[in-house]
């Protein structure tokens, strides 16, 4: 089973490969708003680094948001043609939750005009529903989850952020979720219009 994993959403690009659930292949490098003309070419040497063609891949895993408008639709795109062309599983993972590795987690993801896409997990389960706050909103928020890391874009409210493995979270995720049934029909999660 060779799994691919694609994030564009934020502000890496995250390109993975698995064999049998075991990662033979990670790139997560920061390049904000390049991800359009970086994600071809990236993914192309994965799969050559990897020895493996497109009809090699059995699944394929994309975050489909909250994020960069114009970052979610890159890896979106891919995904759905990559899935659809050569009939593959398509799974799709909150990006939040892509970057929420164990333990117990606040993710926060600059949504500009002082606000932040949020999401609190405990090992990657969803403790409340992902949405959009005011920065002023989250920093009462985080009263209540003093015992959570905050990861990503925690530079927001003055914090360090550890490292995040987005490939990893991400592979550990698929583990556990169904294929979509309608690859055609995916619409991103983008939060602001709800």
């Amino acid at each position: 089973m060779i799994s691919l994993y694609l994030d564009t959403s934020c502000k890496y690009l995250c390109i993975g490969i698995a064999k049998d659930y075991q990662i033979i292949y990670k790139y997560q490098q920061e390049s904000f708003k390049k991800q359009s003309e970086m994600t071809i070419p990236e993914l192309k040497k994965a799969l050559e680094y990897c020895h493996f063609t497109l009809k090699d891949i059995d699944e394929i895993n994309v975050t489909i948001g909250p994020g960069s408008f114009t970052g979610i639709r890159i890896g979106m795109t891919i995904a759905k043609v990559l899935a659809s062309i050569n009939k593959i599983p398509l799974k799709t993972i909150s990006s939040l939750n892509a970057c929420a590795s164990i333990g117990k987690k606040i993710v926060i993801l600059d949504a500009k005009a002082n606000r932040v896409y949020l999401g609190i997990y405990n090992n990657n389960q969803k403790i409340i529903d992902e949405c959009v706050v005011e920065i002023e909103t989250l920093k009462e928020m985080l009263k209540q989850y003093l015992d959570y890391d905050v990861v990503l874009d925690s530079y927001l409210i003055n914090k360090e952020s550890d490292s995040i493995d987005i490939i990893e979270n991400m592979n550990r995720i698929s583990k556990t979720i169904k294929p979509i049934d309608d690859v055609d029909n995916l619409i991103p999660i983008y939060l602001k219009d709800r």
